[in-house]
């Protein structure tokens, strides 16, 4: 940690204090002048020189002291002084855009949602009108916070498909050597610079991010996940996808498409979705409902003893289940989460998942099924920028 001292760089060495100040006050829910002595490591008057200098930026505030039992209460003497970070300092927006949907939600810098906003899109909607949505619903979410863009810190969105530099999607779904399988990423989204049109659109920047892998981080954080460093995520929605987080980040890979073992035909993934699909827009069609819901229609068929409905989730259960093995054996995961749509379809999906997993598993590993709902994306997305944002608050100029 850094040190009081009078070698060196004496303002490289102010802010090397100040960020750890920061960090201590990031790490706590409040601290008292003394702990954030004992915390960084520096005398009473440089503490106090830090306190000082974070109350002036306004990252920090005093408050009041959190609640102790009885007998820990002293009796005389000056109470000690209790400041915190202060979460509403800045924020950031998370947003998804999906087939069905957009989605959008604004999060303080502890990562408090404060408002979301949704709206559902025809799953034809070509790319420029589909981002345009999602940057009306995502100042919409502004609008239900009381924030303008000046007060929007960081942004990110999370799309399907790969990223390629420059903010742009890459089709990464391919067949054999002279053919080309469905487009993978969103209706025109592969000649459309994303970054762009969403940070124009909105007047701030804007990281773009893949969903899936998003999903993931958004697991780690506020999910079944929390306290695993290394996961494998499965999402099983619309369509199936995967992403890996090792020691608590996303493995993105050199190209940005790490997880993306759904290209590989002998897998099967593309016919066990397309059968998914297909019975679930029978089912749709006999009940006169409009598509969109082929899964929890499955779902809902198979959970009533339906046949057809039962042999369509079985198998894309042992589908997803072998593209979970296949990473799973690659990275010995802590954990393998089943997220997406489908994943709250309950027992009837996760059961035929874990048997079939774990006739391919060198060792038992744990099955978790995911707790998040349709936000998953879009929170991953505020993660991705709270991170950033973060960082920069974090990092030390010169050093």
């Amino acid at each position: 940690m850094p040190q009081d001292g009078r070698s060196g760089d004496s303002s490289l060495l102010r802010k090397l204090n100040a960020s750890a100040a920061l960090g201590a006050f990031l790490e706590a829910e409040s601290l008292t002048p003394r702990e954030l002595r004992a915390v960084v490591g520096v005398s009473r008057p440089t503490a106090e020189e830090l306190l000082a200098g974070l109350i002036a930026e306004g990252r920090v505030e005093e408050t009041t002291p959190p609640r102790q039992p009885a007998a820990a209460v002293r009796g005389a003497g000056r109470p000690a002084r209790h400041f915190r970070f202060r979460a509403e300092s800045g924020y950031v927006s998370g947003i998804d855009i999906g087939a069905h949907k957009a989605l959008a939600v604004v999060t303080d810098l502890r990562g408090n949602t404060l408002a979301t906003q949704r709206v559902e899109l025809d799953p034809s909607l070509e790319a420029l009108p589909r981002v345009q949505a999602a940057i009306d619903i995502t100042r919409a979410s502004w609008q239900e916070a009381g924030l303008g863009p000046e007060d929007i810190t960081g942004a990110a969105c999370g799309v399907t498909g790969a990223l390629r530099a420059g903010g742009g999607v890459q089709d990464v779904r391919r067949g054999p050597i002279g053919s080309e399988l469905a487009v993978y990423s969103l209706p025109g989204f592969t000649e459309v610079d994303v970054v762009a049109e969403l940070s124009a659109g909105l007047g701030v920047p804007v990281a773009v991010g893949n969903d899936v892998k998003l999903a993931a981080l958004a697991e780690h954080w506020k999910g079944v996940a929390q306290g695993h460093r290394d996961m494998v995520y499965m999402f099983a929605g619309h369509r199936a996808g995967a992403g890996v987080l090792i020691n608590g980040q996303v493995h993105q890979g050199h190209h940005g498409a790490a997880g993306e073992i759904g290209t590989w035909p002998a897998l099967g993934w593309e016919v066990a979705v397309d059968a998914l699909h297909a019975r679930g827009a029978e089912l749709a069609a006999a009940a006169g409902l409009p598509a969109g819901r082929e899964g929890e229609l499955v779902i809902a068929s198979a959970a009533l003893q339906d046949p057809s409905s039962l042999h369509v989730l079985l198998e894309f259960a042992k589908v997803l289940a072998r593209g979970a093995a296949v990473l799973a054996l690659a990275v010995d995961p802590e954990v393998v989460v089943l997220g997406g749509g489908m994943s709250r379809g309950g027992a009837i999906i996760a059961e035929p998942f874990r048997r079939e997993l774990a006739k391919l598993m060198l060792v038992p590993i744990e099955v978790l099924s995911s707790s998040m709902g349709a936000d998953s994306v879009a929170l991953g997305a505020a993660r991705m920028a709270l991170d950033t944002v973060l960082a920069d608050l974090l990092a030390v100029p010169g050093s």
